[in-house]
């Protein structure tokens, strides 16, 4: 509790709207991924943006999060939260927030997240001019050290949903890019990225056609080119194929997002972890082991079932 009863009051109700952060930060993904484009610009960093688009990300995140969040409009800045006017602020680097004049003495909410190193900040603070540095030319001033400390920081150096492309090695990128767009560029993707999450935008950057995600599903997408290798793609629109991820020890995906593994039939004295998938017993795949054709597996993780009442699965 701080000697601020208004900031306090703000807190508590972010706090019991999101008390994981798991819808900050979802937010905050899907803010980066809108204003990437992937799948007509092929973009996935912010490095690849251009000055207008990065200056814009902050107003992507205030609309993203009243949409999410059905804060009210404030009076005087851009919520209102417990009653209280309540100014947004983004910024791509920790510390870097720019206060206004209309903001300063008010109530600021602090938001961070960086890409490169999946990590997101979410925080309270009153903006007293006594914690603000020398304005610039447009009379905005950022937070000092000391001010940063008095904080009411809800999260901080949280863990952000990843960028799967921008996270896997130089030259990974490069090889997927050398494919030409379209499922032989989606396949690629999934080899190099086996046995993570595979987010939706980076599918969309890699494919960079309409429907993208067509590009990985079976039914002549990469699911059906890697099948021959002994390759799943875990899909986080079926249960079957989250609970194959979690008998497997993997993330486990969520809608929208693909977990490639390589796997073989396990050995009757195989003590490791292992998956049943339409009768099978299968492991992850070691080396040395032959490349086994999961095209069957495939298609019954992905079969569509009846829609009955309880049933978890969508389309």
């Amino acid at each position: 509790m701080s000697n601020d009863a208004a900031l306090d009051q703000v807190v508590a109700i972010l706090r019991e709207l999101d008390p994981t952060g798991g819808q900050t930060a979802q937010v905050l993904r899907e803010t980066l991924d809108q204003i990437y484009d992937g799948q007509r610009t092929g973009r996935y960093s912010i490095d690849r943006l251009a000055k207008t688009e990065r200056t814009h990300i902050g107003s992507l995140v205030e609309i993203n999060l009243q949409r999410r969040f059905k804060f009210a409009d404030g009076i005087d800045l851009d919520f209102s939260i417990a009653g209280h006017d309540v100014d947004a602020k983004y910024s791509m680097r920790f510390g870097g927030w720019m206060i206004p004049v209309e903001a300063q003495s008010k109530l600021c909410l602090l938001l961070h997240a960086d890409d490169l190193a999946t990590v997101w900040s979410l925080g309270v603070i009153r903006a007293d001019i006594s914690i603000l540095n020398a304005p610039n030319r447009d009379l905005k001033r950022t937070i000092n050290v000391a001010g940063l400390a008095r904080a009411s920081w809800l999260f901080r150096e949280a863990r952000l949903p990843e960028n799967t492309l921008l996270r896997l090695s130089l030259t990974d990128q490069a090889a997927i890019m050398s494919k030409p767009p379209g499922r032989h560029r989606v396949a690629e993707l999934m080899r190099r990225a086996e046995g993570r999450v595979v987010n939706r935008a980076s599918v969309e950057a890699t494919a960079q056609q309409k429907d993208s995600m067509k590009r990985a599903r079976a039914n002549g997408g990469a699911a059906d080119i890697l099948a021959p290798e002994g390759f799943l793609l875990l899909s986080g629109i079926r249960v079957a194929a989250q609970a194959a991820a979690i008998d497997l020890g993997l993330p486990v995906p969520k809608s929208g997002n693909f977990v490639p593994i390589r796997v073989h039939p396990a050995e009757r004295d195989y003590e490791g972890a292992t998956a049943r998938i339409d009768g099978m017993v299968i492991r992850l795949w070691q080396p040395g082991d032959r490349s086994f054709n999961t095209q069957s597996l495939s298609v019954w993780l992905n079969r569509r079932l009846p829609r009955i009442q309880g049933n978890l699965e969508d389309d």
